[in-house]
């Protein structure tokens, strides 16, 4: 019976885990660039119930009842990397990039993250940035434009009056999974794994990726997940009660 307590209760941490996710999903639905992040729950393992002490076991030892599980819990977290819809903006600092290739960005403590979100800006030094502040980095290192009047070809050429000509500094991954996100819609590397050169992609000027988050599908699996975590709490609820019961009458027994 308290075994119905350790499914019931993993099964509602699983479910408040992924409402965490979609709520976060659904607030990023106007987020240039964000990629959508996804749950991947699984089952414990399984155990092996036995019998022990039973007088009709003729042998010594137990005899094995069958398997059981503890309920599910978090396996990992998945981001979605599929492309989000292209907006045009007519704003100089704002790039979108077509194909899997990310912007390379320097963080405040030196340390390179990588971004899908091109809604740049220019510093008052004349750098191009992030709205945090992080610098956009080329080939050369930091990118100077002195101005929003600039241009980047869809090879990701920077030129302007102003500005120090650069290549953008885009990369690409073997393996997307190496990713995590650290906030402000940028990314780390963990695992020792290193970017590679970006293939096949395009830099459109003026324009911005969307949030690939769809908010009606996110909106149908928020109710999915509030009806399981209902279900999940009415067995914690019907196995506590009857817990309370047994020990009332084991008292009375007694």
């Amino acid at each position: 019976m308290v075994r119905g307590l350790y499914t019931g209760a993993t099964g509602m941490i699983v479910q408040r885990n992924k409402m965490d996710v979609l709520t976060n999903n659904i607030a990023n639905v106007e987020t240039a660039g964000y990629k959508a992040d996804t749950l991947v729950t699984s089952t414990f393992d399984e155990v092996m119930l036995e019998r022990l002490h039973d007088p009709s076991v003729n042998f010594v030892g137990a005899e094995p009842v069958g398997p059981y599980s503890f309920g599910t819990h978090v396996e990992e977290l998945y981001t979605d990397f599929s492309t989000g819809t292209l907006e045009e903006t007519n704003r100089s600092t704002d790039l979108a990039i077509v194909g899997d290739a990310f912007f390379s960005v320097q963080a405040e403590d030196g340390r390179v993250l990588y971004t899908k979100s091109g809604n740049f800006t220019v510093n008052a030094e004349g750098y191009l940035t992030t709205q945090e502040g992080q610098y956009v980095l080329g080939t050369n290192g930091r990118i100077f434009v002195g101005s929003e009047d600039f241009s980047v070809s869809l090879d990701g050429r920077v030129t302007g009056p102003m500005a120090q000509e650069d290549t953008l500094a885009l990369v690409s991954f073997e393996d997307t999974g190496v990713l995590r996100k650290v906030g402000g819609n940028l990314y780390d590397i963990y695992g020792g794994a290193a970017p590679i050169p970006a293939g096949e992609y395009s830099v459109r000027q003026r324009m911005l990726e969307g949030s690939n988050v769809s908010a009606v599908d996110e909106m149908v699996n928020m109710i999915a997940v509030y009806r399981n975590y209902e279900i999940n709490q009415r067995i914690v609820s019907m196995v506590d009660k009857s817990l309370e019961q047994t020990v009332t009458l084991g008292r009375v027994g007694g």
